[in-house]
């Protein structure tokens, strides 16, 4: 017997070792770009005819949308986002006929139909020009609404730790109580509760970061999810409390409610991205039994702790002993499924260390390895002496729940990310080019960003963020990453966005996104991973435009003043006064075609020396339309950088070269 119990107990350690491998639970995919006509980055001869793109997922067209924009933001789509016909997974928008040569963006927005997860992003291409990059054709920059937000991981977590609950409770007093003892029966109410609460805020989420009016949700792709996921909580519901009343056959009844907490996580893996990934008929029921094994094996350790308060006997040594081999069961199947999921989602040993998906599933599985040493103590040590002493057993599960309830927090951590598998076709492309150069520090002064984009101009970017210690000037090793989130104050329609930049050298961060869609002036904010000491750098950006024509009137004796040209006849007037090294005013005055002030009520200024390091002034306004901002400058030449939005809307945008004389 000792024997057998020791080979169960080094079988029970390495399954749990292997159940490090189990990697993710239930991780929620998006409806991503697997390719486009146009492709991202391409360049046409002839204008298109319309804009289509094919995702991973097959998206809601009631809820998806796809827009094109020219580079002042105008739209030159001519009807509205459907379906691609024959095509399940594309979506397409008819454009505008004769389109000017120019780059042109396409905004995208699904809602998946099979998890309902909301994704945007965004690629450009060029008609008769290159645009600023070439790239794949998922090469856009794919962000989520709001990111991973508090109240949806929330959410998510109730629903885990309610239906595991459930599913073990009801499993244990079936299986190894072989009743419903009334520890059972008074925490089993306690778990549907949360496993109900946990599935309204799912759906709530889901529901309102897809802007879904609740008086059409039922024409929505929504509808089939929340009817899946509400009918198991009502059937456990019954069950439940025909448990807790005291009816007769509880045996039968305690079968039910598992029945109808495997009905739920079953909703929850069909409406997940096992559902949609390369072969769901072998995903999805490989999902279920990890998520299943996963119920009997934590959730069963909670029945078996909530029977343990009493005096150690035969009968807690019985259910001790029973109970081992029921989790034993269930290392064995989690480790299983939960290493060909891995391979399905993760992909390669790459793609599990260098991102963020892989990050949280090494922290997920650092805790599994913890849990499997624990339980292997409870095997070894504490389940064979369960009816003389019952200290350690409880004192090691209660400790294993803990670290379970983690694992699972880790798990709905993840919804909101796609697996590397699925991102793979999403990388963009290097760009080239002399690189906008901006420097920031965080308000207290304890690091420094320097944040290069290139080429600089509306549409495909490469952000390269160097950090360092203010102080010192050395590379800042400790952070972990940097995420730059972008806003454009010039266009109330246009939303925000970010962009998750990845460690490429001691101290820098680069990757490459569309997240500056149109010419203007930006509001980028640089979050600096750093743990506790994580902090913010703003800056102040405005996208280069192509060559303008200038007017240079040079005077004897007076500041000379640039007359830019831009569009519909407009024009704007900068000078430097006295543009001579020292403290100057920069001036800029906007006209209309007909030579009166424009009144412009906002601008953004940008200077800095050419080829250098630029920063945001300050501006004053003068009067409608005149702006003036104070500065001190050496010798040299200054590239200014001007932004504005007209009265109709239009981005007013212009960059020159002025100088500084001794």
């Amino acid at each position: 017997m000792i024997a057998q119990r020791r080979a169960a107990g080094v079988a029970a350690v390495l399954l749990g070792l292997a159940a490090m491998l189990g990697l993710p639970g239930t991780v929620l995919g998006h409806a991503l770009p697997q390719s486009s006509v146009p492709s991202a980055g391409a360049q046409l001869t002839t204008p298109p005819g319309q804009v289509s793109i094919t995702f991973g997922e097959r998206p809601d067209p009631d809820l998806s949308t796809i827009k094109v924009i020219d580079t002042t933001g105008a739209a030159v789509t001519s009807g509205p986002t459907g379906p691609l016909a024959g095509n399940p997974l594309a979506l397409a928008v008819p454009l505008k006929a004769n389109l000017p040569d120019g780059v042109y963006t396409v905004a995208w927005r699904t809602v998946s139909a099979v998890d309902g997860h909301l994704a945007t992003g965004s690629f450009a291409f060029g008609i008769g020009v290159a645009p600023p990059a070439r790239g794949s054709a998922g090469a856009s920059t794919v962000t989520t609404s709001a990111g991973a937000s508090n109240g949806a991981i929330a959410g998510r977590w109730l629903l885990y730790l309610g239906l595991v609950g459930l599913l073990g409770l009801a499993v244990f007093g079936a299986l190894v109580a072989h009743g419903s003892p009334a520890s059972v029966r008074r925490v089993l109410p306690v778990a549907w509760l949360v496993a109900a609460f946990g599935t309204f805020l799912v759906v709530a989420f889901q529901l309102g970061d897809a802007d879904v009016d609740l008086s059409h949700v039922l024409d929505t792709s929504f509808t089939a999810g929340i009817v899946a996921r509400s009918v198991p909580i009502v059937v456990a519901a019954a069950a439940v409390l025909w448990i807790w009343l005291g009816r007769r056959h509880e045996r039968a009844s305690l079968v039910i409610v598992a029945a109808g907490a495997a009905g739920g996580m079953i909703a929850d893996v069909a409406f997940s991205h096992a559902a949609a990934g390369g072969d769901p008929f072998l995903d999805i029921p490989v999902q279920v039994l990890h998520v299943v094994a996963v119920g009997f094996w934590l959730g069963g350790l909670l029945g078996l702790l909530v029977n343990l308060r009493g005096e150690p006997d035969e009968t807690t040594a019985r259910l001790a002993r029973r109970f081992s081999r029921l989790a034993t069961a269930g290392i064995a199947t989690v480790a299983v499924t939960g290493l060909l999921r891995a391979i399905s989602e993760i992909g390669t040993i790459d793609n599990l260390v260098s991102t963020d998906f892989g990050h949280l599933v090494i922290g997920k599985t650092a805790l599994l390895g913890l849990l499997a040493a624990f339980g292997a103590v409870n095997h070894f040590r504490h389940v064979p002496v369960a009816g003389q002493a019952l200290r350690g057993l409880r004192r090691i599960g209660s400790a294993e729940l803990l670290l379970g309830g983690t694992v699972l927090l880790l798990s709905a951590s993840l919804v909101n990310l796609a697996p590397p598998a699925e991102t793979a076709a999403s990388s963009g492309s290097s760009t080239s080019g002399a690189p906008l150069a901006l420097i920031g520090s965080d308000f207290g002064t304890s690091l420094k960003v320097e944040l290069d984009v290139s080429p600089g101009m509306a549409g495909f970017n490469t952000f390269k963020a160097t950090v360092t210690d203010f102080d010192t000037g050395a590379p800042l090793t400790a952070a972990t990453g940097v995420t730059l989130r972008f806003t454009f104050p010039g266009r109330s329609d246009v939303g925000s966005s970010r962009l998750d930049l990845p460690p490429t050298g001691p101290g820098i961060f680069s990757a490459t996104g569309s997240n500056l869609s149109l010419v203007g002036a930006w509001q980028v904010t640089a979050l600096v991973v750093n743990g506790t000491a994580s902090v913010e750098v703003p800056f102040e950006l405005i996208t280069r435009t192509s060559p303008a024509t200038i007017d240079t009137n040079a005077v004897a004796g007076l500041p000379t003043i640039y007359t830019v040209h831009l569009s519909a006849g407009r024009s704007v007037q900068v000078y430097l006064d006295p543009g001579k090294a020292g403290a100057n005013e920069v001036h800029a005055t906007f006209f209309d075609a007909a030579g009166n002030e424009l009144p412009v009520q906002s601008v953004v200024m940008v200077l800095g020396p050419s080829g250098g390091a630029a920063s945001t002034l300050t501006p004053r306004q003068l009067e409608p339309g005149h702006f003036v901002a104070d500065t001190t400058l050496s010798a040299g030449t200054y590239t200014l950088s001007v932004a504005g939005p007209a009265p109709n809307g239009d981005q007013l945008t212009t960059q020159l070269d002025v100088p500084v004389t001794p």
